[in-house]
């Protein structure tokens, strides 16, 4: 087990760069925004990032496939778009 998940943060810059896994990540950070406006921040985390895992999902069934590095796109977008929220509420203290 050790060995694969080497092999997948190996593998992790790579595919990040492919066009679907920016637009997981581009998609996450905006959802992850606008959820920040309605929600406080654990539950709209949780809402984007569930979002992601229903369409991946949803993949796996109707699409191409389960793919983890599509959640850690969706991951990293949901993160840098929380990060990027709870700075800006705490500038303008919103």
């Amino acid at each position: 087990m050790t060995n694969s998940l080497r092999q997948f943060f190996m593998a992790l810059p790579t595919k990040l760069r492919e066009e679907d896994k920016v637009k997981h990540m581009v998609w996450s950070f905006w959802l992850t925004l606008a959820a920040l406006v309605l929600w406080p921040a654990p539950l709209a985390f949780a809402a984007v990032f569930l979002l992601g895992l229903v369409k991946e999902c949803w993949d796996y069934r109707y699409g191409s496939g389960f793919c983890l590095f599509d959640m850690m796109g969706n991951f990293i977008g949901s993160s840098a778009g929380l990060l990027c929220g709870l700075v800006f509420f705490a500038i303008f203290e919103c």
